[in-house]
Order: C-alpha cells, then structure tokens, then sequence
C-alpha cells in the first residue's frame, strides 16, 4: 500500500501532469501551480482513495502538511478549519 506521500504525488503527477520530482513535500500545492478548482478535484480524488474528506485546502498547505494530516486520519477536521482555505 503506498505511503500518503506517494498518493499525493501519484495524484498530483496522474492528474496535473506534474512531474515527479516537482511534488516534494516541502512545496505548497500554490507553489506546483495549482488554484481552488484544481485543489477541490485533487481533494475529491484522493477522498476517493482514502475515503478521507478533505474540504477546503488551503494552498498553502504543504505535501508534507496534508500527507501528515492524512496519516493522521484528522484531514477533514483539520483543514476545514486552517488558515487560508480555499472556499
């Protein structure tokens, strides 16, 4: 089973036509060049792998950010509730 990390990448790279090497954790999905409608679709595909909810990312969140908070199970709680979300 891949790590939450790689989903996120294998989205972000599957969907976005993004290269792997530009999804590290340390870069905001603002910084990979994606807006509110790309987060929502990002956001609902990997609700779809996970059946975590993810509402309103905030584009400044990190991969490393969302792939800790999905580890965690909490990313529905936590990033409804951030700074900066996207609505």
């Amino acid at each position: 089973m891949p790590t939450s990390a790689e989903l996120i990448t294998s989205t972000l790279t599957e969907t976005f036509d993004l290269e792997p090497a530009e999804v590290t954790p340390e870069r905001t999905f603002e910084d990979l060049g994606l807006d509110s409608l790309a987060l929502v679709e990002m956001g609902l595909m990997l609700q779809e792998r996970t059946g975590i909810s993810l509402d309103d990312v905030p584009l400044r969140t990190t991969i490393g950010e969302l792939a800790a908070l999905l580890d965690g199970g909490a990313a529905d709680r936590a990033l409804t509730t951030a700074p900066n979300s996207v609505s």
